[in-house]
């Protein structure tokens, strides 16, 4: 009896087994992609398929991996294993759960800060591997790379060769236009850019380059004239420009050179990510530039606002030797983001000698379900004699202690580091907004000229939207309290 039962069950089952689609490889992509896709069809998997974007919703939960073959995967529920997507991108929404890898084949794997991945994220872009369906599911067929194609001598970039502008309170409205050429077999990329400024009435000419010796040496280069700032990592430049034009506020000072640099660079690249490091010169004339000629809506009469004084520099020659790194990695949930600068002059406008050592880096590491701990540092250090004013670096403001006014701390030696604690709050949903994400933080910083007076503080939270936030920040030694506001622009210089 239990025999018959056990057949009948069986042969009830075989047809819904058959109607299961596979995926089936009939020509391996060599190396790690070929692995991970043969890694992934070797244990219990499902394969989801729509035209275009395959869609997981919020609530979704699959147990076993999940194959997309040929299209875009767009995941925000549970997948109890990995994830591959052949022939697209996987897009990882708030409140994704993978428990293996995230793996894109023909495409990249685009995270979020509110998605989980307990493996690692693989993406291989230039594999390509032809999606075919047939009865039985789907056959999968590595196509090797054609031979490189080389591209046009001259194209236009961007809309016609007009670049991203800027606006800020020392050029007014920075219109960018510029060809893209390029050469040797595409191994020599050249950017030829002008740049009319609306306030000075001037236009710059600079150029860029980038050749590449072969896949792990190349060197870079720039010359020209333009207006610069070492305040960059404050703000980014769409964020500042908004700034300056809605509310007056720019948190940059600035000064005007012609510069020339040129750097060797030796790259290294891993599975979790990559590292540079290069050596050269730079040199450059420079002179003071004075600010307050652009428009705002508001912001006149603040001291915040757009009649900030520009910090004045030495003016004259001043050329150095540069070594340089940067490096990008990716471990798990945890991201790493950091560069190093050191600089040593040799010739400056009043004969000082000084070795100043800048250093940037983000790290974000996961806590408990979907928080987060961010910690951001920005550090100055100079050795030898005072540096000159446009080696000099600024804090206060907004973008780094908001209970002080823009930039009134200043100097050749500057340390900050602001530590958050985030917790998005995925149960409240406000219509056209979404989810907010709640930042408790704290930040330390000094500056000053040679050397760092006492440390400032603020503790502050900010509630944070997918384009802007809002917070409030409290000095504990002044007892200052400050509101602000500002926008997120991801994927935007």
């Amino acid at each position: 009896m239990l025999t018959r039962l056990a057949v009948l069950l069986l042969a009830a089952a075989a047809p819904l087994a058959a109607q299961q689609p596979r995926a089936f490889v009939r020509h391996a992509a060599p190396g790690a992609a070929g692995d991970a896709v043969a890694s992934v069809l070797a244990q219990p998997y499902t394969i989801r398929h729509e035209q275009w974007n395959t869609r997981l919703f919020r609530g979704t939960v699959i147990d076993s991996s999940v194959v997309v073959p040929g299209s875009d995967a767009t995941v925000a529920g549970t997948v109890h294993g990995d994830v591959l997507v052949v022939g697209g991108n996987l897009f990882l929404w708030p409140g994704a759960k993978i428990d293996g890898r995230a793996i894109a084949i023909g495409g990249r794997v685009y995270d979020t800060r509110a998605a989980v991945v307990n493996g690692t994220k693989l993406s291989f872009p230039s594999v390509h591997i032809q999606v075919d369906s047939t009865a039985d599911g789907y056959t999968l067929d590595y196509r090797p790379p054609a031979a490189p194609e080389e591209t046009a001598l001259l194209s236009l970039p961007a809309v016609f060769g007009i670049r991203v502008p800027s606006y800020d309170r020392v050029d007014g409205l920075s219109a960018v236009w510029g060809p893209h050429l390029s050469l040797i077999h595409d191994r020599v990329q050249l950017d030829p850019i002008a740049t009319y400024r609306s306030d000075l009435g001037a236009i710059d000419g600079f150029t860029t380059v980038d050749g590449r010796l072969n896949d792990d040496w190349s060197i870079t280069g720039y010359a020209g004239r333009s207006t610069l700032t070492n305040d960059a990592w404050i703000q980014t430049a769409l964020v500042n420009s908004l700034a300056v034009l809605v509310v007056g506020h720019d948190y940059r000072n600035y000064w005007r050179a012609d510069r020339f640099q040129g750097l060797l660079v030796r790259s290294y690249f891993s599975e979790s990510g990559q590292t540079s490091v290069s050596l050269g010169a730079r040199t450059e004339r420079d002179w003071s530039v004075r600010a307050g000629g652009a428009w705002s809506v508001s912001g006149y009469g603040s001291a915040n606002g757009i009649l900030r004084i520009n910090p004045a520099i030495e003016h004259g020659r001043l050329s150095s030797a540069l070594g340089s790194a940067t490096a990008t990695y990716t471990f798990g949930q945890m991201k790493f983001d950091g560069s190093l600068l050191v600089e040593r002059s040799f010739d400056t406008p009043v004969d000082e000698q000084f070795t100043q050592t800048t250093f940037d880096a983000t790290l974000s590491l996961p806590t408990f379900g979907r928080q987060s701990i961010w910690l951001h540092t920005h550090d100055v250090l100079t050795a030898g004699d005072t540096a000159p004013a446009q080696r000099f670096a600024y804090l206060g403001g907004a973008g780094t202690l908001p209970t002080f006014d823009l930039l009134t701390l200043g100097g050749d030696h500057l340390v900050y580091l602001n530590v958050a604690y985030t917790i998005p709050i995925t149960a409240l949903k406000i219509k056209f907004v979404g989810s907010p994400t709640l930042a408790l933080h704290e930040a330390l910083g000094s500056a000053g000229i040679g050397g760092l007076p006492r440390f400032e503080q603020n503790i502050g939270a900010r509630l944070g939207f997918p384009f802007f936030w809002a917070g409030i920040d409290f000095d504990p030694r002044s007892h200052r309290d400050a509101f602000s506001i500002g926008l997120n622009v991801p994927g935007l210089p």
